[in-house]
């Protein structure tokens, strides 16, 4: 419980931000601290995928778990949930809800977090519309750039849509949005960057992108095709 002035504030259910994380970076660290703040949430758990369908190539999941651990060290309100690593297969979202909510029951609030490039996609997902069936869903806005979606997506989520602080009133089912500060770290671009340009150059245009832990990791094992350096 969080108590702000003589208010007190009940910080309640589970937040889901999945991902590749290839690598994790402090754009992911800063969507998950606005959607703890904006929902109220008891934390925010990370969910590393083992095998994206929608990717061909990603960094080998223990490397990328690695990291993540790395970045979530000092972060007590965050934590790994390594169930899409422990399944074979394609990595599916829906599978992941059913299983979360299968161990919590009906009634505790489960919020997925998506990214707007991710809700823009929303429709190409495996069972999309069945995923409110198992958790909110509340999509980040950063600042200065707007949302975009379809019809089909904006009309099946018109009646879902509900005020931020009423999110987790619903244990699943409703539709938030959110916003954060502008962020520019890109794993695309952190990935482009280290492995195009000398270390020393690529590191000074992606430090500020990447936390030091994460960073240290990236060049003390050659990830990306940088070389190892020092900071």
């Amino acid at each position: 419980m969080l108590e702000i002035g003589s208010a007190r504030v009940v910080r309640q259910g589970i937040g889901l931000l999945g991902g590749t994380f290839d690598p994790v970076h402090n754009g992911h660290l800063a969507a998950a601290r606005a959607a703890l703040e904006t929902f109220n949430l008891g934390c925010v758990e990370f969910v590393p995928a083992r095998a994206p369908w929608q990717k061909a190539f990603v960094t080998p999941a223990r490397i990328r778990l690695e990291m993540l651990k790395l970045a979530l060290e000092d972060e007590p309100d965050f934590r790994v949930n390594e169930l899409e690593l422990l399944r074979s297969g394609p990595t599916y979202t829906i599978d992941t809800l059913e299983a979360i909510r299968s161990r919590l029951g009906p009634g505790y609030p489960l919020v997925l977090i998506l990214g707007g490039d991710q809700w823009l996609n929303f429709h190409t997902w495996r069972s999309w519309q069945r995923l409110a069936d198992y958790a909110n869903i509340a999509v980040c806005e950063r600042a200065g750039e707007p949302i975009r979606t379809n019809p089909s997506i904006e009309s099946w989520a018109a009646a879902r849509r509900v005020e931020a602080k009423e999110l987790t009133r619903h244990a699943s089912g409703a539709i938030a949005f959110f916003s954060m500060p502008s962020h520019k770290a890109s794993a695309t671009a952190i990935r482009s960057m280290l492995g195009t340009q000398p270390f020393p150059d690529a590191m000074r245009r992606v430090g500020d992108w990447l936390p030091f832990p994460v960073a240290a990791y990236i060049a003390a094992h050659g990830l990306y095709g940088t070389r190892s350096g020092r900071f």
